[in-house]
């Protein structure tokens, strides 16, 4: 309960009438860390995809929140997760939008579409992400991440 209450207060705060706090350079360094993601992805790379992760970082699906601790249980998931996604068809991931509002110089939000491929360039899925992020000594890491139906992206004013 306390977790979803965490999540949807990030959610409410990101919706709110505040105007962004930081300069377009600091859009931009999110949308370059989230591209720079999809790429670690679309090379099947888990340790380079973990590296992406705040320690520790939330993962919400269907089935409730996750929390990975630390970076050896995100690369876990992911050496498991992507040649699983490879082996049903899977070759690369693109975004096709993305949103970004930072919250604060340290916080950002960020929702889009990923689109994943197949190696004919067909589509394999289209699929809704939302982050929060955190800016770090090492740049912006993911604290929590959640995939969702493309049509709720979160679209900021």
């Amino acid at each position: 309960m306390i977790v979803k209450r965490c999540v949807l207060s990030l959610l409410l705060l990101a919706l709110g009438d505040c105007g962004p706090v930081s300069a377009a350079d600091g859009v931009k360094a999110v949308e370059d860390t989230l591209r720079a993601y999809e790429q670690a992805w679309s090379h099947l790379d888990g340790h380079a995809a973990a590296s992406f992760y705040y320690e520790p970082a939330m993962r919400v699906t269907n089935g409730g929140p996750v929390v990975r601790a630390t970076r050896s249980d995100q690369e876990a998931f992911f050496n498991g997760f992507l040649p699983a996604l490879a082996k049903a068809g899977y070759t690369r991931s693109a975004l096709e939008e993305l949103q970004v509002r930072l919250l604060d110089p340290n916080t950002a939000i960020a929702s889009g579409v990923t689109v994943r491929y197949r190696a004919d360039g067909s589509v394999f899925a289209r699929v809704g992400v939302t982050y929060g992020l955190w800016k770090t000594s090492e740049g912006w890491k993911i604290f929590l991440s959640t995939t969702h139906e493309p049509d709720t992206v979160l679209r900021f004013r």
